[in-house]
Parts: C-alpha cells; structure tokens; sequence
C-alpha cells in the first residue's frame, strides 16, 4: 500500500513537472515569439530612420555642392562680362573670339549677347531673333539672375536655363550676356552613391511645379506630382507648407512609374524657387531587413534550449555592434578622423561653454571629383588620407575633424595667429605631396560664427585657386 502511494506521488510529481516544463517552455516560445516581432518592427523603424537621416544628411550635402558650383559659374560669367563691358563695341571681332574661346565654365553649354535690338550675337558670329519671345527690355533691369525653365532661343522645343548677366557702360546697359544650362547635363555634376547607386536627384522649381533635374526617370518625365499618394504617417499638406517657407523636411509618396513609395529627403537650393530632393525606392531600404526576417522567422522553430542559446549570441552579438556602432558614429572611417557627428557634438558643447580664444581652421581639398572620375576613386581615397595625415601632423587627432567627403575641420583653444601658421604650414606640406587644399581661419568666442567665418575666408581662397587655375575642370593632382 505504502509502495503503492510511493508510485502514485512519483507519478503526480513527474505529471506535474512535466506540465510546468510545458508552460515554461510554451511561455518561452510565446515570450520569444513576441521578442522576434518586437525585433522586426524595431528593425523596420530603425532601417527607416537611418534612411531619412542618410537621405537628410546627403541631401545637404548635394544642395551645397550645387549651390556652390552654380554660384561659382555666375562668379565665372560675371568676370566675362566684365571682360566684355571693356571693349568698345561688344560687337566686334574681339568679342566674338572671347565668345567663340573655350571659358571653361563648367555647367555653361553656350554663351551669346541679347543686344538692345532684341537681336542675338551667337558664338558662330552670327546675328537672330530670338525664338523664345524673350527681349532686351524685358532683361534690361534685371540684375544678374539665373532663370527657370524656359524655351531655348535658337530652338524654342527645347527648354534650357539662362545665366543673364548685364553688360554696362557708363550707367547704360548696352546688352545682356547668356550662359545657357542644359539641363539634362546636370546629372554629370551632380550624383549621389548611397544605397549602393539606388538614389535619385531631383531639382525643383515648386514655382511652376517643374523638375529641372530627375535622375529617375529622365528630364520632363517625371510623375511625382502627378496623382502621387503619400505614405501613412506623413503629410501632403506639411510638404507643401515646408516648400512655401522654404524649409527641407522628409517624405514619402508613391511613384506609379515603380509602383512603390519612395522615400524622400527635400531641402531649399538658396536658388529661386528651387528645391533639391533624394529619393530612395522603399525595396531597397528595406532589402536587409527582408533577409533578417526570414533568418529569424526560422530561428523560430528550433527548439526552445536552441532558442536560448541563439538569444544569448544575439546579446552578445549586439553588445558588439552596438559598441562597434558607438564607435562608428563618431568615426570616419576612410581616414581614421573623427566624424561629422564628432564635429556637431564638439560643436554644441563649444556653444554652451563658450570658450574665449577658439580658433578654427576649415579646408576643402581642391580636385577631389576631378581626380575620382580621372584616376578612379582609390586615388582620391588616398588624396583624402594623404591631407587628413598632414593635419594631424600639425594639430593632433584630439583636433581634426572630416565633417563632409572633401572638407576637414580643426578646433584649437589657443590664439589665432598660432593656428594660421600651422594651417599655412600644413597646406605647404599638402602642396608637397602633390595636393592642394584651401583654407580659411576664424577666431573669436561663439563656435557657430567662428566656423561660418573660417569657411567664407576658405571659399575665398577657393575662388583665388580656382582663379589662378584658370579652369575647375583641371586637377594638377
């Protein structure tokens, strides 16, 4: 009886452990089951995030850099017609061999002069009617400015961008020199790598609604304003506010021609009306993702000891990336400098404590997209690596910051004429090595003026390179 009871409480015992053995490993199941969802959705979140800040950041950096190329090919014309105001008849045959001469400014397919009789000297010499409608009184009181899209005067199907630049004398406009911008040769200036190639540029006019720039479907096709459905969770009415202040912000809407949404960075070009936007096709931000979702769905039906052991490694494998992350973030990993994130960090921490004798040192290397397309990107990846090696000769790495793909940034807490010599120093020894940088100082007490003046004074020395350069499109790398 006794040996009976035994058996009967063994077996209660066994039944009983064996059930909480099955809660416990159904609860783990269901408790990693909820895990795994809670990962993808937190997977999608993020890899969105990091496309809108990816596409935000790049889309500053391409409306500089069209910014500063259009503004340096109006500088170029402005000097041509000064050129031309010192002649006497800007007619003669001395006007036409500086017209019919290679300018070397980049952007600019052809030159002319509107003169007072609406007619139009063209580059060959000869004279025409303008076919576009546009006259010499309609331009006579406009400064220099760049228009939008409008008909080609030689070929009024075709729709081009006009460079005006006034030609005076004596207080007397006496004509108006053209530069023309084609706008389909825009995307062989300005080109974005992210996301393996798989982001497109556009350029708007939200005046008239009209893209002058569309590396997706090529130029006056474009249909992202036509019919276009905005993603859930963003708003058609913020984007159109966003583009009546002129302020940048993030989008997502749906291209019919791809049949998915795009999701889409947008800021203001400082140019007219213009707006400059990135897009991104919504399968290509999320083709990792994809792959990990079907990775931990099938981790999902391994037993639950397998289970634990994955999690574990899991753990562990994001302590390391996220330590490797962290240090990432402030790292730029092409010449071992701190990062633009770095800079931004240092930066508002020098706007809280305000120190009283910080200096600044910004350089932008000169060639760098000329050297790229000529010698490929591994010798311009060496330029960069040769100019970042000079400056932490001179300043420390503590100092040195790569805050975009071809300028560098340097903090010093020390006097101002002690900084221009090591600049100075440092871009001789650049020079050296085959390279040229310009590059401009600042000092004072609040960080954010400082940089602002270190990078017009950098510009300007930029202008005087170029300048003596003769023709951008020449590297003496």
């Amino acid at each position: 009886m006794e040996l009976k009871n035994e058996l009967k409480k063994c077996s209660q015992k066994i039944i009983k452990q064996g059930k909480e053995n099955m809660i416990a490993s159904v609860s783990l199941k269901v408790l990693l089951a909820i895990g795994f969802f809670a990962v993808l959705w937190l997977l999608r979140s993020y890899t969105v995030d990091f496309c809108l800040r990816t596409l935000e950041q790049e889309t500053k950096e391409v409306q500089e850099n069209i910014h500063l190329q259009i503004s340096f090919a109006q500088s170029r014309l402005e000097m041509l017609g000064d050129i031309i105001e010192k002649e006497e008849d800007i007619t003669s045959e001395r006007v036409l061999q500086i017209l019919k001469s290679d300018t070397g400014i980049d952007l600019v397919s052809r030159l002319g002069i509107i003169l007072p009789d609406d007619r139009v000297l063209n580059q060959d010499g000869t004279l025409s009617d303008p076919m576009n409608g546009i006259t010499f009184k309609a331009l006579v009181g406009k400064r220099t400015f760049i228009t939008n899209m409008e008909p080609d005067n030689l070929e009024p199907d075709k729709f081009v961008l006009f460079f005006n630049i006034p030609i005076r004398k004596e207080g007397q406009t006496e004509g108006i020199l053209f530069g023309v911008i084609e706008p389909q040769v825009l995307s062989d200036y300005f080109k974005v790598d992210i996301f393996d190639g798989n982001a497109d540029i556009f350029i708007v006019d939200t005046q008239n609604m009209e893209f002058i720039m569309d590396t997706l479907h090529g130029q006056g096709e474009s249909d992202a304003f036509e019919g276009h459905k905005i993603k859930r969770g963003y708003s058609e009415e913020q984007v159109a506010q966003d583009f009546a202040d002129g302020k940048g912000g993030i989008t997502a809407y749906y291209s019919r021609s791809l049949k998915e949404y795009l999701y889409t960075a947008y800021e203001p070009a400082d140019i007219n009306d213009w707006f400059v936007m990135l897009t991104v096709p919504e399968s290509i931000v999320f083709r990792e993702a994809v792959y990990i979702e079907k990775v931990l769905f099938w981790l999902g039906l391994y037993e639950a000891i397998v289970l634990v052991a994955y999690f574990s490694w899991d753990i562990k494998r994001t302590r390391r990336e996220i330590h490797a992350k962290e240090k990432l973030a402030t790292t730029d990993l092409l010449t071992n400098l701190k990062n633009r994130n770095a800079y931004e960090q240092i930066l508002a921490q020098y706007e809280e404590d305000a120190p009283a004798d910080l200096s600044c040192v910004y350089a932008d290397v000169n060639g760098l997209h000329e050297l790229n397309n000529s010698q490929g990107h591994a010798a311009g990846d060496k330029m960069l690596q040769t100019v970042a090696k000079v400056f932490v000769e001179y300043f420390g790495e503590e100092h040195v910051y790569r805050i975009g793909g071809d300028e560098f940034l340097i903090f010093m807490e020390t006097n101002l004429d002690k900084v221009s010599e090591k600049a100075l120093a440092a871009k001789e020894k650049i020079m050296e090595a085959g390279y040229h940088v310009s590059v401009g100082t600042a000092s004072g007490g609040n960080a954010v003026s400082v940089v602002k003046v270190a990078e017009l004074r950098m510009y300007e020395d930029k202008k005087r390179y170029y300048m003596g350069q003769g023709d951008r499109r020449k590297s003496r790398c």
